[in-house]
């Protein structure tokens, strides 16, 4: 259903992977989470919303039902709303809210929902500890001190529909209706899902109970999907229409020597002698450097010694690296300054190569980055609050 949330920093690791992964960009940080404050809508305009119509098509993260897990602990081979969800799940679920002026029923809701719970099983099948004993997902797990899967998922859900109808106002602001290409691709949508419903023996209107619950019913289907579009295309507009104000779509760029102090394998710090080690190694390159070419010349040899984890030049986006590194970068530079950053990774010799226009994914980033900002400005103004009936 999605490639990627809207949010302040394109939600670079939902709250979920933050017991997983570490690296030297922000995206890869177990440390990384960030409240999301956007819609499950694809970024790419060439993704459609398919696996929304058809549950059982993936898990979410990419897989398909078969790599899933077995038929006793995959939701994708249960075909009743009971089996689907236990009843702490039902309790979440069918509810009716108005956000922004748009009413949202028992079905728009779960729409978002089941797409979000999916997603959600899929990445805790593997940890017993996030499952109960019938294998459904334990929504009172702690994934924070503050925050358990269930509030989790409700804060999702509640931003998916923030998002739809924040991107709904904009589409009617600019006379945005769905082309006949995208009404033609919802007909298509549904006759695949008529089609995966025929390989359970159901008939579609009880095959989408099953997932979404029983107010669902065809028409309630494709009228999701229509706003489902509608936001998509919205969201491609934006972007497409982006105005860069004050060299937005420049951005630093950066080669750095990375002399790491944390241990790649368990992601905990070396002992303190060896990390004063290589605050010294950083010190010593930093101080012989006389150009940038004697800068490249001298980190590849360092790292071809075993002493330099990494040697890299970066274009640097905002919300991609950790915050130290991404603080000097940002911050005024002239060509050829230099410096040592220290992060959890370890100590980077800094130096600053100049600005570069940003690639068309990075400006696609940056668009989005915006309309993020707006969206939670809007959020916080409480004009997109969600008023449960």
């Amino acid at each position: 259903m999605k490639t990627k949330k809207i949010c302040a920093v394109l939600l670079a690791c939902m709250v979920m992977a933050s017991a997983f992964g570490a690296g030297c960009k922000k995206k890869n940080e177990s440390e990384s989470s960030t409240s999301d404050t956007g819609i499950s809508l694809s970024i790419d305009p060439n993704v459609t919303s398919s696996s929304a119509v058809d549950p059982s098509t993936t898990t979410g993260a990419g897989e398909t039902s078969a790599n899933a897990g077995t038929a006793e602990s995959s939701l994708n081979l249960r075909m009743t709303f009971e089996d689907n969800y236990d009843q702490a799940a039902i309790n979440e679920m069918s509810k009716k809210c108005t956000v922004h002026g748009i009413s949202y029923k028992e079905f728009d809701f779960n729409f978002y929902y089941a797409n979000e719970y999916i997603g959600v099983t899929s990445s805790v099948m593997a940890n017993p500890e996030m499952m109960t004993q019938a294998n459904f997902i334990n929504l009172d797990y702690k994934i924070s001190d503050n925050m358990t899967i269930r509030d989790y998922l409700r804060q999702t859900v509640e931003t998916d529909l923030q998002g739809e109808a924040f991107l709904t106002a904009y589409a009617a602001e600019h006379n945005l209706t769905l082309t006949d290409e995208l009404t033609k691709q919802i007909d298509e949508e549904i006759k695949q899902a008529e089609e995966s419903a025929k390989k359970y023996d159901m008939n579609l209107e009880d095959w989408l109970k099953a997932y979404y619950g029983p107010t669902a019913s065809q028409e309630a289907l494709r009228t999701a999907l229509q706003r489902y579009e509608l936001a998509n295309l919205a969201q491609k507009h934006f972007v497409e229409n982006y105005q860069f104000k004050n060299d937005e779509d420049k951005l630093p760029t950066v080669y750095h020597v990375l002399y790491m102090t944390m241990d790649n394998a368990t992601g905990a710090d070396i002992p303190e002698d060896q990390q004063a080690e290589m605050k010294k190694k950083a010190e010593t390159l930093l101080a012989s450097i006389t150009s940038y070419d004697d800068l490249k010349t001298k980190a590849e040899a360092a790292k071809t010694a075993g002493e330099a984890k990494e040697v890299a030049e970066y274009t640097v986006q905002r919300g991609e690296m950790v915050q130290e590194f991404e603080d000097w970068c940002f911050a005024d530079h002239k060509e050829g300054d230099t410096g040592i950053v220290k992060t959890k990774f370890g100590y980077h010799v800094m130096y600053y190569v100049g600005k570069k226009e940003a690639s068309d994914e990075q400006k696609k980033n940056i668009a989005l980055t915006s309309m993020s900002d707006q969206l939670t400005a809007a959020i916080e103004s409480g004009d997109y609050n969600v008023v449960y009936n």
